[in-house]
Order: structure tokens, then C-alpha cells, then sequence
């Protein structure tokens, strides 16, 4: 996989959150009101996008990247993650 880290779009971002929080893919899909297959679909993207295999380091970079104050993008309505 890239090791090269891109933007997550809001609504991954939402969908990161979710996971970092340790729900499943299930739950995630019911928060969200997707399906299950979307909520995979979307991890897949993010994978990608950070670099990773799995949703265990999906959250560690995540999280790395929030903390080291890289640039997430806002919520539609202006606040952040």
C-alpha cells in the first residue's frame, strides 16, 4: 500500500471516528445510516489514503496525524472533528 498520507474526506473522517471508538462495521453503517458494504468500501479509501492494512493502524495514524495538528477537514458546519 501507498505510503504516501492524503486528506480523508468528512464523511471518512466520520467514519474514522466511529472506528477509533472502537465500534464495528455494523455499528458504524447504523450511526451513519449506510450499509454495511458502504462502511467497508470507505474503510478500504482510507486505508489506502493512510497507508495501512488494517482499522488498528488506520486509528494510530489517524490519531498521529490529529495530534501533530496535521490539516483535517471541517465539518459542513465549520467545526472540526
Amino acid at each position: 500500500m501507498s505510503t504516501q498520507k492524503r486528506p480523508l474526506s468528512t464523511s471518512e473522517q466520520r467514519i474514522m471516528q466511529l472506528l477509533i471508538q472502537g465500534q464495528t462495521n455494523k455499528a458504524i453503517a447504523m450511526a451513519l445510516n449506510l450499509t454495511t458494504g458502504s462502511v467497508e468500501t470507505s474503510l478500504h479509501r482510507i486505508y489506502v489514503k493512510l497507508g495501512v492494512e488494517n482499522r488498528v493502524r488506520a486509528a494510530l495514524v489517524y490519531l498521529q496525524l490529529a495530534n501533530a495538528g496535521q490539516p483535517l477537514p471541517a465539518h459542513e458546519n465549520g467545526s472540526r472533528i
